[in-house]
């Protein structure tokens, strides 16, 4: 710290009492100036490398617009807490068509022989992944999932202490139960890749809907209320969204009764909102700019948006691994989901998001 100077009017002279009170002062406030900044430093105090642990964030999503935003979560709790992150694996990579869950679960085998202190994964794949998992727990390294596989009975299989995601069914549910409301009742739901994820929104649409546990893999019907499934077949569909969307247009010139279509991928339903198809609503799982400006448009071109706040995904199990790895294991979540979500965002509360979304937090 800079050594204060001491100010003297001219013509003032400084007697002994003056200079031992002017001492006593500078000392006064040499000692708050260093217990301001002690205070002030004692969160980077973590951040500048007081914590020891390593958690390894895996999942099979890949650097898109969708989970950037969770690996931002992840970094940000990262240098809150001052733990380090290992690698961030994605098992999807550009140009795939599909998510490749026995890279993912690789990766966690990775994680495992590493001996991190905690894992972060998305439990794509239960069949798959569950024992890998629990295997993680019995060798003493704690698992919290996020995104997939937020059901008590994975998270029991895998021996997790919680997922941090957006319960899907319940999402879905308050999306038909939207629609219906507004009298679309004549759903199109939009899969762009396989997980269990994705059908589950599909399946809560159709109990929003009130037309029973699961979306129709049929054609859609002359009239509602139905859900119906289209499976894209356009590989890395979210990353050719104008290609995908041509399926889309070309189902719903041949099936005119549908008044509705949800997409489960934001760069799909903006393009589709792009493509203008007559006489349907459409709206959108997650959260863009774009996005933001459809539902800002005069009138809106976009219905509403399900936001899983996927930020909280990234940063909520990293401070759940701290926090029971520091402090005599602490869990939270009690063996259920921790809901991110859902939140449905429409025109009329889309300002209470965007700086979120301009902070690249949503």
């Amino acid at each position: 710290m800079a050594p204060r100077r001491r100010l003297q009017k001219p013509g003032l002279k400084t007697t002994g009492f003056g200079r031992l009170l002017t001492a006593a002062l500078a000392a006064l406030l040499l000692l708050a100036g260093c217990s301001s900044s002690s205070s002030g430093s004692s969160k980077t105090g973590a951040a500048s490398g007081s914590c020891p642990y390593t958690f390894a964030v895996i999942t099979h999503g890949d650097n898109g617009n969708f989970w950037s935003v969770v690996y931002k979560g992840a970094k940000d709790a990262a240098k809150d807490t001052g733990c380090k992150l290992s690698e961030t694996y994605g098992s999807q990579q550009q140009g795939q068509a599909q998510p490749d869950d026995n890279a993912e679960n690789a990766q966690i085998q990775n994680a495992i022989n590493a001996k991190v202190n905690g894992i972060i994964v998305s439990d794509h794949a239960p069949s798959v992944m569950n024992s890998s998992l629990a295997a993680a727990s019995d060798a003493g390294i704690p698992v919290v999932l996020v995104n997939a596989g937020c059901d008590d009975a994975d998270i029991a299989a895998a021996k997790a202490l919680t997922c941090v995601g957006q319960p899907e069914q319940l999402a879905g549910k308050q999306a038909g139960q939207r629609f219906a409301k507004e009298g679309a009742t004549n759903v199109l739901c939009v899969i762009h890749q396989s997980g269990q994820n994705l059908l589950d929104r599909c399946n809560g649409i159709a109990q929003g809907l009130g037309v029973g546990q699961q979306c129709s893999t049929s054609s859609a019907p002359a009239s509602g209320p139905a859900c119906t499934e289209l499976i894209l077949s356009t590989p890395n569909a979210a990353s050719n969204p104008q290609q995908a969307v041509g399926q889309v247009t070309a189902y719903l010139q041949s099936h005119p009764g549908v008044n509705a279509v949800m997409t489960l991928n934001n760069a799909i339903g903006q393009a589709l909102v792009v493509a203008k198809p007559a006489n349907v609503k459409i709206a959108t799982f997650d959260l863009s700019s774009d996005v933001q400006n459809d539902l800002q448009a005069s009138p809106p071109t976009l219905d509403f948006a399900v936001d899983q706040q996927q930020y909280l995904q990234g940063y909520l199990p990293v401070e759940f691994l701290y926090l029971y790895a520091k402090h005599e294991g602490n869990a939270v979540g009690g063996g259920t989901t921790v809901a991110s979500g859902p939140k449905l965002v429409d025109s009329t509360n889309i300002k209470s998001v965007a700086a979120a979304i301009a902070a690249g937090d949503d």
